[in-house]
């Protein structure tokens, strides 16, 4: 017959031995077990660890999300997408935002700069190809943007384009959106990933900056619905720099979260209740509470949760 064999831990309080029902994590060579005595009763509160903790950016609101370029990573498009990046990670010039946008710039040339061009180009195209006035236009925007690729520009595409392009139009037009949140995600923020035996997520700049072994930009945190409502609260009361400086903050909040887990600093906190037999402490309780990501918020939810049972326990004797 097999048998599974459990490590057996136990702690001296007093002078007297007890046994723990789950074996402490190895932290505990560190952080001392928390105990409270509550009449009669022992209460001791130690770490377990715990391996079964869910990503919590995945598992919890409230914490966002991170989209990143690695290239074993299959969502590699919300990235982009956050970024204000096309599918080739160049800048995404063809969104309605950045349209729109250089479009207007477009325009407001044609009305200042061009003007007397302008006005010339509409009463030759009235002229020569009995085009109203909303045609001409149209017909000189499609021209500019190369929506007739198979025939001449026109003179004034010509002689603008001896300034500027549909291109860098659409370009500056692309750093305006982004600048003022209308390209990509307005929220995101840039990270960096030091990688060598394990990951540690970073605001850009703001990690070990390995030459190696630290990738810059690797990847952006986003909020998730939850923080999206906070900051766009905050963007219409404080404009978007404020809403933007707050979701730094989410991000460093979250990536404190995200590297506690990725390095497997999770615990379950434990609490066994003893009462004393002859020369020992016999277990008559206990209790546990699992999902704890970093280590001085589980030695907190520790002692509180002896406190909680100690308090319990006096209460029922009183």
């Amino acid at each position: 017959m097999n048998c599974i064999k459990r490590k057996i831990s136990e702690i001296e309080v007093d002078g007297l031995r007890a046994e723990l029902s789950s074996e402490p994590s190895f932290i505990m060579e560190y952080v001392e077990h928390k105990v409270e005595r509550a009449g009669d009763l022992v209460i001791v509160g130690y770490l377990v660890d715990d391996h079964d903790v869910q990503n919590p950016l995945e598992d919890c609101d409230g914490m966002g999300s991170i989209f990143t370029s690695h290239r074993h990573y299959g969502r590699h498009r919300e990235m982009q997408k956050a970024m204000g990046l096309d599918s080739e990670w160049k800048l995404d010039l063809y969104l309605d935002s950045v349209m729109q946008e250089a479009h207007r710039e477009l325009m407001h040339m044609m009305r200042t700069e061009y003007q007397s061009d302008f006005v010339a180009f509409i009463m030759e195209c009235a002229h020569d190809l009995d085009m109203s006035r909303d045609e001409a236009i149209e017909y000189f925007v499609q021209d500019f943007t190369g929506q007739h690729p198979y025939q001449e520009a026109s003179w004034l595409t010509v002689k603008v384009n001896e300034t500027t392009d549909w291109e860098t139009l659409l370009t500056n037009a692309w750093r305006l959106c982004r600048k003022v949140g209308n390209a990509g995600d307005p929220y995101a923020v840039s990270l960096d990933c030091y990688d060598h035996g394990g990951q540690v997520w970073s605001l850009a700049g703001a990690g070990m900056q390995c030459q190696f072994d630290t990738a810059r930009g690797a990847g952006v945190w986003v909020p998730d619905d939850v923080l999206r409502d906070d900051l766009d609260e905050i963007r219409k009361a404080n404009g978007l720099d404020a809403a933007r400086a707050k979701a730094v903050e989410y991000a460093s909040q979250a990536l404190e979260s995200y590297n506690d887990w990725l390095s497997g600093d999770c615990y379950g906190v434990v609490v066994d209740v003893f009462v004393a037999e002859r020369d020992r402490l016999k277990r008559i309780e206990e209790s546990s509470i699992w999902g704890h990501i970093g280590r001085r918020w589980a030695e907190k939810a520790m002692i509180e949760e002896v406190r909680s049972i100690s308090a319990c326990a006096i209460a029922k004797a009183a």
